[in-house]
């Protein structure tokens, strides 16, 4: 909006600080601090809005955008010019309507797939897993009694791994796919504007997200996109260098180019492409425990004697520091959520933490994660997935099998010896009392219990009789990159454009989602230009 003088003026009014339970009237707070009549204030729309809770009494820290009467001669400090919001411009039309695949229905799969079709190609979407309907049943058959279906579970099925998380859509990123992800998600339910476009940690909540995805995949299939799921890609078929067909395991499909967007748990996958002439190399990952404490000790320690009021939701926490030479960090964390299991392949486990939008469960959770170099693994492109899978084959077993998690007391981790009694915990389908902490090699484990010991320092209360340790979290991250050249495609593989955190660029839904439109949009200009 044009600040010149005579002119309305659109102002950021940033870091706005009020107490949690004296909220001031937006419109006043704006002509307050601008020393403006409230009759100048034309509009207020909130734009952020976060909580600080590290000293005293919780704020709300909140930035307004404001339309003004006339542009103000002086600014405070926390005041500037607001800019146009840039929206992101459609996709180049594509020349020819050319047959293309997309390789997983998770975030960038599905925000790719849109892409897509809105250029004018036709769009073949692949999904390992199952639509919801039958995906709920594989899910509700491994929580109940520890059966495991391979090809459709927590990882594989419309929605990808994020589908039973949290629903957790923060990113560091900022710029305008981030804006129209989140626009598109709240557009098709995710959550009210505050809850997903405003709040500095958005999320959706597990139960909110078969909806959301419903509404998603019958957008997709109205605008022509075929959707296909049990459709499990196996590799793809190069010539001279070039990608001609995807293979699946009960047939194949002809496409002029793929964005291949699998998750983080296609092993096969990445297993097949690099044996097929596809660049895979090795990543770093994290691996740890996930922890679970009481969600209303995580709240004492957060809010004080300010815990249990109505206005305030379920505390979190974010921890991170270096020992011995390692990062460590608290990764995924879920207040007021559950620890489920979250295999893919038999007699292996890991676990992960989900929560539902009201976040009203008695039990927080995180993942307490130390980072793992490729170099501690092997030399090997899939070195870091075969110690993933070693570290999960020892967890089932710790467990006794059935999907049931090996379980340890804090305190007992820390001081490496069993836990005495009956461990009482909502993971389904059952718990083991084990030695959580000898199913981590020295490398991770010192680090991790040096990190734990100083979080506990920095939350007091934190190392707590009631916190229990689950193993093991193995899956923070995809383990391979599926290289990509400046034009987006395999440099081995032309015409195949990897995508997503399966890939080894991004994590999480929001950055996932990012980058399938990312890939979308360099497959179309490779397109265009090729043809």
């Amino acid at each position: 909006m044009d600040s010149s003088p005579g002119r309305e003026q659109a102002l950021l009014l940033r870091d706005l600080a009020w107490p949690f339970d004296q909220e001031e009237d937006p419109r006043h707070a704006a002509a307050r601090l601008l020393g403006i009549p409230r009759a100048d204030v034309l509009s207020v729309t909130e734009e952020r809005r976060s909580l600080d809770a590290r000293r005293g009494k919780p704020r709300w820290i909140v930035t307004l955008r404001v339309c003004l009467r006339r542009p103000v001669p002086a600014l405070p400090r926390n005041a500037v010019p607001a800019s146009r919001e840039t929206e992101l411009p459609p996709p180049a039309p594509a020349r020819k309507p050319a047959r293309v695949a997309v390789v997983g229905a998770g975030p960038a799969g599905l925000f790719a797939a849109e892409r897509l079709l809105e250029s004018g190609l036709r769009v073949t979407l692949l999904e390992r897993g199952q639509d919801l309907s039958g995906r709920s049943r594989a899910v509700a058959e491994l929580l109940a009694a520890g059966r495991l279906d391979p090809e459709s579970n927590l990882h594989f099925g419309l929605g990808g791994a994020g589908a039973y998380s949290d629903g957790k859509l923060f990113t560091r990123l900022d710029h305008a796919r981030v804006r129209a992800v989140l626009a598109r998600l709240q557009a098709l339910g995710a959550g009210s504007r505050s809850e997903i476009l405003v709040s500095a940690q958005p999320h959706v909540g597990t139960d909110r997200w078969p909806a959301v995805l419903e509404r998603f995949r019958d957008e997709l299939l109205s605008r022509g996109c075929e959707i296909h799921f049990g459709a499990r890609v196996i590799g793809a078929r190069l010539e001279n260098g070039r990608l001609r067909s995807l293979s699946l395991s009960n047939g194949e499909i002809e496409c002029a180019a793929a964005v291949i967007a699998p998750g983080n748990s296609a092993r096969e996958l990445f297993a097949s492409l690099l044996e097929g002439g596809v660049t895979v190399q090795a990543k770093p990952i994290a691996v740890g425990v996930r922890v679970t404490h009481p969600q209303a000790l995580i709240d004492r320690i957060q809010y004080g004697r300010f815990a249990g009021d109505p206005r305030l939701p379920p505390a979190s926490y974010r921890l991170t520091g270096t020992f011995g030479g390692r990062g460590v960090y608290s990764f995924c964390m879920c207040p007021g959520g559950q620890v489920l299991p979250t295999p893919t392949e038999p007699e292996l486990l890991c676990t992960n933490g989900m929560s539902n939008a009201l976040r009203d469960s008695p039990e927080a959770n995180a993942a307490f994660v130390v980072a793992v170099m490729p170099g501690d693994c092997g030399s090997h492109p899939l070195s870091v997935l075969e110690f993933q899978r070693r570290l999960e084959r020892e967890a089932f077993r710790a467990g006794g099998g059935g999907y049931r998690a090996p379980a340890q007391r804090l305190l007992d981790f820390l001081e490496g010896r069993a836990s005495n009694g009956e461990i009482q915990s909502r993971y389904r389908p059952s718990v083991t009392p084990a030695r959580v902490d000898a199913l981590l090699p020295p490398f991770l484990l010192e680090p991790l219990r040096q990190g734990l010991r100083a979080f506990g320092k920095r939350l007091r209360g934190f190392l707590s009789p009631e916190a229990l340790v689950f193993g093991l979290e193995t899956r923070t991250s995809s383990p391979v990159r599926i290289v990509r050249d400046g034009s987006g495609s395999c440099p081995t593989a032309r015409g195949l454009f990897p995508a997503g955190e399966g890939a080894g660029y991004a994590g999480g839904i929001t950055s996932s989602a990012v980058d399938g439109i990312g890939a979308a949009d360099a497959l179309i200009a490779w397109l265009n230009q090729d043809g």
